[in-house]
């Protein structure tokens, strides 16, 4: 007959907790509980890994795996697997073999009388080997030995300090279910007094930890959650998730004035920082205690050559006590060191990140530059603390070589910090964006993509050498600097600051430039240089703001330089420079042109637009002629026989038609089709100004001289292109072809 369920449990527990007391040593001699005290492991020559825990020590041999975790969970387990379908179909419920051999201690005595294997020269790794081919019975702790330093919801408080002297080994570690909780140790008064390292990385080697299921490290004051210090650790960690992709996970949180995983807090003039740090793999989740980034530095240290990977990552910068951490990157005060934040990798990944005040979301922490930073293929949300960037430098650090492609990112500085660039006083530069969705917003004189807030009469915040290229991009500045200096450039300079050599190829982008700044170009006061849009590129750009003391900026050029006072003590506002951007690669796109001015706002001009033009300019539709053409169509109208794009078989395509100056661009997005017109048309377009015809398709561009075509007489003309080929057909082929038009 069946037993009931609360038998069956009571059996399956009574089972597991004879087997956890009656055995010497972990089971398969690679599994380790940290409920049981603090573990140290060591790395040797011959690539074995020694394993030390309440005076006893375990050699795991190289290649073999080890595994720290605690025996509740292990416990647990087994009381789900006894309970599953096979419990139900057993009238006794679950068996638990007896028949396996534990590994000992190395120091282990045997009692005497002990009975002896067969073979007493047979190494302990065949008794591995055959306990773990059977599966007979989980992992258990020393028989002499209790759970020590237990705390509330699971947690221990005992740490793991993992040790790899040998540059040529790597050392492997399992983590599964372990949770360790010391953030009670040291005091965070008094620096003398740290804490305890949850988990501490040493050594010159690199360690590889495997993450499977929950883990979580907390540690002590000025010590890092998962604590790799530049003082004490050479080699490279590497944390992954390898075994059942997507299961395991970290939660890393520092003490006071150092990272969730990184750095420590050694002293105002120690080496507070971290590098090599890899997560490939799993949800990882770091946070700083007060000064210490999310990853990176504690308080005062840099962070370099942080690499994340095919992983979901949540990283957050303390800053309760003030001056706080990046979320990946530099530590926080660093105005007596090196905070900066430097090869930073993004791929392949979900990441969030916030800096504490003064740090950047991804980048510099306070005073530190972030530099060479490449996002590829993720999604990144990343925002500053007070006068930091989203992504770039710190306060007083700048943001250069920051390269995101194929990815979807939102980067939102705090204040006087730019989007994307630098943080306040500091230039933004050499930032290329290709093939991806950008949300880049400054804050309070800091440009949406460029150089932080300037002031007029110290620092910088220029924004220069910026390529957009394919891309989805909006770049706002919102409100105005500190002291009243005004806005930044939506893609540029912050405030009192320039922006220079800015290019567009392609794409769709908005830039609004904050109170009196430039849409593209320089912040309020500062000038805007160099500016080329290209290709499809789709561009609108929308002043800053005026207001009764100072003008709007310009929409590409410079922002407003201030007012002017009058002889009868009024203010005549300024405004901003309009510059000439470079144009002549534009092939099919536009620039939209916008000054807003709130005091406009009316029923008949609800958005308040003072002025608003295209370049080119914008075809706009016949009214007096119902037929007439919108901005794409299949014929252009001339006011005599039409100019036509068709298919090599006469079949008529849609097309743009434009007139820049002497040219006129006739596009349409195919790789096959026909330019086809009249002599009139010709005739006419001479009349406009147009001395030449540029005939677009997808691949190739050919350039017709009207003067030209006129010259060779014929009533017809034409030109094909198919793919990369193009061909001028002959006045009497152009004839030929005139039957086949509708």
């Amino acid at each position: 007959m069946k037993k009931n369920n609360a038998f069956r449990r009571a059996a399956a527990l009574m089972a597991a907790l004879s087997i956890t007391v009656s055995l010497a040593a972990p089971a398969f001699a690679d599994t380790y509980y940290i409920d049981y005290g603090d573990i140290t492991i060591t790395k040797n020559e011959d690539g074995s890994q020694t394993i030390e825990q309440g005076g006893d020590k375990w050699t795991d041999k190289a290649g073999e795996e080890t595994v720290i975790t605690t025996s509740n969970t292990v416990i647990t387990t087994l009381e789900s697997d006894l309970e599953g379908p096979e419990a139900e179909d057993s009238d006794f419920g679950p068996v638990v073999e007896d028949n396996y051999q534990p590994a000992q201690p190395e120091d282990a005595e045997k009692p005497e009388g002990a009975d002896q294997p067969e073979s007493a020269e047979e190494p302990k790794s065949a008794d591995r080997q055959e306990s773990a081919d059977q599966q007979a019975a989980p992992a258990a702790a020393p028989a002499d030995t209790t759970p020590v330093n237990p705390k509330d919801d699971g947690f221990w408080g005992n740490t793991i300090t993992v040790i790899n002297n040998i540059a040529d080994k790597v050392l492997n570690l399992t983590l599964k279910d372990v949770k360790i909780d010391v953030s009670d140790t040291g005091d965070q008064y008094d620096w003398d007094q740290k804490g305890k390292a949850a988990l501490s990385v040493q050594g010159k080697g690199n360690v590889e930890i495997e993450l499977d299921g929950e883990n979580e490290l907390k540690s002590g004051a000025y010590r890092a959650g998962l604590e790799k210090n530049n003082s004490t650790s050479a080699g490279t960690l590497t944390l992954k998730d390898n075994k059942e992709a997507g299961s395991g996970s970290l939660n890393a949180e520092g003490g006071a004035l150092s990272a969730g995983i990184g750095g420590s807090y050694n002293g105002d003039s120690a080496n507070n920082g971290t590098k090599n740090i890899i997560i490939t793999g799993g949800t990882v989740t770091a946070t700083g205690g007060d000064g210490g980034a999310g990853i990176g530095g504690g308080n005062g240290g840099a962070a370099e050559n942080i690499t994340i990977t095919g992983s979901t990552v949540t990283a957050t910068g303390g800053s309760a006590l003030g001056f706080g951490g990046a979320g990946i990157g530099g530590g926080g005060d660093g105005r007596n060191s090196d905070s900066n934040g430097k090869n930073i990798t993004i791929t392949g990944s979900t990441v969030t990140a916030k800096g504490g005040n003064g740090s950047a979301g991804i980048g510099g922490g306070v005073a530190g530059i972030g530099e060479a930073i490449t996002i590829t293929g993720s999604t990144v949300t990343a925002t500053g603390g007070i006068g930091a960037a989203g992504i770039g430098g710190g306060i007083g650090g700048s943001g250069k070589a920051i390269t995101i492609t194929g990815g979807t990112a939102n980067a939102t500085g705090g204040e006087f910090g730019a989007g994307i660039g630098g943080g306040e006083r500091c230039d933004g530069e050499n930032i290329t964006i290709t093939g991806s969705t950008v949300t880049a917003t400054g804050d309070r004189g800091g440009a949406g993509i460029g150089g932080g807030a300037g002031e007029s009469n110290r620092g910088n915040g220029n924004g220069n050498n910026i390529t957009i290229t394919g891309s989805t991009v909006t770049a706002i500045s919102n409100g105005c600097g500190q002291r009243g200096n005004g806005g930044g450039a939506g893609i540029g300079g912050g405030c009192n600051r320039n922006g220079s050599h800015i290019t567009i190829n392609g794409g769709t982008v908005t830039a609004e430039g904050g109170d009196h700044g430039a849409g593209i170009g320089g912040g309020a006061k500062g000038s805007g240089s160099n500016v080329t849009v290209s290709g499809a590129a789709q561009v609108t750009a929308i002043a800053g703001k005026g207001d009764r003391w100072d003008g709007a900026g310009a929409t590409i050029g410079s922002g407003s330089g201030g007012s002017t006072k009058n002889p009868d003590g009024t203010f005549t506002p300024g405004s901003g420079q309009e510059i000439q951007a470079n144009i002549s690669g534009l092939i099919t796109g536009w620039i939209h042109h916008i000054i807003y001015d709130p005091a406009l706002v009316s029923e008949d001009n609800p958005d308040g637009i003072l002025k608003e033009w295209w370049e080119p300019e914008r075809p706009q539709p016949n009214p007096e002629d119902p037929n007439a053409p919108a901005e794409e169509s299949n014929e252009v109208s001339l006011g005599t026989p039409g100019l036509h794009v068709e298919t090599l078989e006469g079949d008529l395509l849609p097309f743009n038609a434009r007139q820049q100056g002497s040219t006129l661009r006739v596009t349409t997005d195919n790789l096959a089709a026909r330019l086809h017109g009249t002599r009139q048309a010709l005739e006419a377009l001479r009349e406009q100004g147009v001395e030449q015809i540029q005939f677009v398709t997808s691949f190739k561009t050919t350039t017709l001289s009207v003067e030209d075509l006129l010259a060779e007489g014929g009533s017809w003309f034409a030109l094909e292109h198919n793919g990369l080929v193009s061909r001028r057909l002959s006045a009497a082929q152009a004839e030929s072809l005139k039957c086949r038009m509708r």
